[in-house]
């Protein structure tokens, strides 16, 4: 009878762990495959509106102004750079065989962002790192190319307080930066720079009438996005950011 008892309770005990690991890897599952992330606030408050859908996972911007301080929070900066090769090769030199010329400026395209990163970090970012970058040479003018790339950042500017005493509504807004700007390819990578650099300054700025009326702000979101015109070689820019915030619930 003793045996059995033991029998019985290492056979409880083996499910039990059993289900428990498979609870946690379901978990881990969908936090990183759906991209289910805690919630920074912790049940402190009440939030509405922070998920997508009924029960759904944390809206990025949520959980980037929720969570200022960690890098892994959500908040980007999504950049199309259609760009000059001809102004890229003065930067960077012609690599020795030109017919390897795409894969050389997607070579160069983790360089760029590592640059634009820079600027972040002297405008409005504590941090920053490269998520990804993608490039590509335009099949039918291969003057020219396109890079694209995706930045993490830390806000310099904190988002502000939170009243959780009361239900909290998160709400975005988005702000346009720029519209229909146009530059010639050529002067992306050096003239357009510090009109970049007024672009996220901007974004920052645009927080401040959110934070003085309801006490928080973050940008969440910036877009530089460059679509490329090639009858004229000319690139139009349109430039916005989302701004994230949360007010206490009207009752």
């Amino acid at each position: 009878m003793r045996i059995l008892q033991i029998a019985c309770g290492v056979i409880f005990f083996a499910v039990t762990l059993y289900y428990g690991y498979i609870m946690f890897s379901v978990a881990n599952v969908a936090n990183t495959v759906f991209g289910f992330k805690n919630d920074p606030l912790k049940g402190q408050a009440t939030v509405l509106n922070a998920r997508h859908g009924s029960g759904g996972s944390l809206k990025d911007g949520y959980v980037a102004l929720t969570d200022f301080k960690n890098l892994d929070a959500g908040r980007v900066v999504n950049i199309v750079m259609p760009v000059s090769v001809k102004e890229l090769l003065k930067e960077t030199g012609a690599p020795a065989d030109m017919d390897m010329i795409e894969v050389f400026i997607s070579g160069q395209a983790p360089r760029i962002a590592e640059a634009e990163c820079k600027l972040l970090v002297k405008t409005i970012a504590s941090n920053c790192r490269v998520k990804l970058t993608k490039a590509k040479q335009f099949k039918d003018d291969p003057k020219f190319a396109e890079i694209r790339m995706q930045l993490e950042f830390v806000e310099k500017q904190v988002p502000g307080t939170f009243e959780t005493e009361k239900p909290l509504n998160y709400q975005e807004v988005d702000a346009d930066l720029v519209d229909s700007a146009g530059i010639y390819a050529e002067a992306w990578l050096n003239e357009f720079k510090n009109r970049r650099a007024k672009l996220y300054t901007t974004a920052a700025r645009a927080c401040d009438p959110l934070r003085r009326q309801h006490g928080n702000c973050s940008v969440t979101e910036i877009n530089v996005l460059g679509r490329w015109e090639k009858r004229e070689e000319f690139v139009v820019i349109r430039s916005n950011a989302t701004l994230s915030y949360l007010w206490p619930e009207r009752t």
